[in-house]
């Protein structure tokens, strides 16, 4: 069921027994696996009802989601905020505020994060649960997301592709499934046959958050509010959420906006810092100057089959590979991961946790709610340097031991050029200690009995892998903790 909140009366109470905010991958699986257990659930969106015309939102998220963008950004991303890709001629990817969230437009890329991720390293804080927690949710969401099972493994790969798996000294040769069209909007996409607005979920649109009422440990409701069909809008009604549960599922940048908002989970000056990504050098960064691939290997690396052709299955999944540094070299070198494309080109590496790469509160207020608007800080830190100088020469060894050859940027070219890759990882992160982090292992925020957060917020280090299929599989985690928690 799908309404309109201007249509909910002013002061009005929308009881629930699971309410979640938010209609990304993060809050839609979330909401479709609480609401499959039996559970009624509420999920709320801020957006206005633009039956998936990405175009027409972009007026309301300028308004709504403007503000500050500075540190690396005010050179390489000033309007990351609103408009990313300064000078990119393709739509906006960074942020959607529109029913299915960053769902509309993602490409759908898969692969777990790899174990190394999970722990205690230099310069990286480790997470409160391992890869192994993970695994049978892995399993679960890549049934979830129709990918070709749940084998990663580049050996299996080259058997189903008939080609080779490349050997390459200290690196791991990481294979990816995109998932196919018909299922990467999850807005738009079928759950055992019915969309998640088809369901018994009631989802209301034009919901925007814009209290979170708490205090002696829980949350008592949310503040909530419409707005009208004018040109720019303005707020139209006013209302009440209550559950027994509350998931916030905004994304990084708008969840650590809405504790700050609210005063909520911040006793520890946590909230909001360590903002990642991963950082995209979008030039020619490595170049092949001297070939060290077959053609075998080539072909798996680029998903091809033995005419060359891509290779994809009924429902439209297709694979790739990447190379990135082992963990043996990871922890040998202190450095975070990175992908190499075999073919060289670009660069995309993963940043390490930095406190001052950071959400905060700034002082102008939107024009529609009259609340404080976002203040964003991307820093790097050395480490980063460090994972791109080591990187790329371990990769350079490598391939010439293949009798191959590779040349490539400086890192201060290499960092003119990066920009945020739309994975916006951190501000909530997840640890055992509340002093350094916001959520625990299950998701729930530190000072709050009935407040959890979902998406990769909650993500302690970001890994190499795109984070959407570890948003699919932490929310199926999280609403399977939910079921248990709430009882019969």
């Amino acid at each position: 069921m799908i309404r309109n909140g201007k249509d909910i009366p002013n002061g009005s109470v929308v009881s629930t027994e699971v309410c979640i905010i938010g209609s990304g991958p993060a809050g839609i699986t979330a909401a479709y696996c609480l609401q499959k257990a039996g559970r009624k659930v509420t999920l709320i969106e801020g957006s206005r009802d633009y039956n998936n015309n990405r175009d027409a939102s972009w007026p309301d998220k300028v308004l709504l989601y403007n503000g500050l963008a500075d540190g690396l950004f005010a050179t390489n991303e000033p309007d990351f905020l609103i408009l990313p890709y300064v000078n990119h001629t393709s739509p906006a990817w960074e942020r959607e505020r529109i029913f299915g969230g960053t769902s509309t437009h993602w490409g759908g890329q898969s692969r777990p994060l790899d174990p190394i991720t999970f722990e205690k390293r230099p310069g990286f804080p480790g997470w409160p649960i391992k890869r192994a927690d993970l695994d049978p949710y892995y399993a679960q969401a890549a049934a979830l997301c129709k990918l070709h099972g749940d084998d990663f493994s580049a050996d299996s790969w080259a058997a189903t592709l008939r080609a080779e798996a490349p050997h390459l000294a200290g690196f791991d040769t990481e294979m990816y499934q995109f998932i196919g069209g018909n299922y990467l909007n999850f807005a738009t996409r079928t759950f055992d046959g019915q969309t998640i607005g088809q369901s018994p979920v009631d989802v209301i649109l034009n919901a925007s958050l814009l209290d979170i009422d708490h205090g002696n440990g829980v949350v008592s409701g949310l503040r909530v509010a419409s707005m009208d069909d004018a040109t720019p809008p303005q707020k139209a009604t006013e209302f009440t959420v209550k559950a027994d549960v509350y998931v916030l599922a905004c994304g990084a940048v708008a969840n650590a906006r809405q504790l700050l908002l609210s005063n909520a989970g911040n006793e520890h000056d946590q909230v909001g810092r360590y903002f990642m990504c991963h950082p995209l050098a979008t030039g020619q960064v490595v170049t092949i100057t001297k070939p060290y691939l077959t053609n075998a290997e080539s072909r798996l690396m680029g998903g091809q089959m033995a005419n060359g052709r891509p290779w994809t299955d009924s429902n439209g999944v297709k694979v790739t590979g990447r190379f990135s540094p082992s963990a043996e070299q990871q922890r040998n070198h202190a450095i975070g991961s990175c992908w190499f494309w075999s073919g060289g080109g670009g660069y995309y590496f993963e940043m390490a946790p930095n406190p001052d790469s950071r959400v905060r509160l700034a002082d102008t207020l939107d024009p529609v709610f009259g609340q404080r608007q976002t203040h964003i800080t991307w820093e790097l830190s050395p480490r980063d340097e460090a994972t791109y100088n080591q990187s790329t020469q371990l990769f350079k060894t490598a391939v010439n031991q293949r009798k191959g050859d590779v040349a490539f940027a400086s890192w201060q070219s290499v960092k003119s050029q990066l920009v945020d890759n739309g994975h916006h990882i951190g501000t909530t992160r997840m640890s055992a200690d509340p002093t350094q982090g916001v959520v625990d292992a299950n998701l729930k925020v530190h000072s709050l009995d009935n407040l959890y957060i979902a998406g990769s917020s909650v993500f302690a280090a970001a890994g190499i892998s795109n984070p959407t299929f570890t948003i699919i599989t932490l929310s199926i985690r999280l609403a399977e903790h939910l079921n248990h928690a709430l009882g019969s």
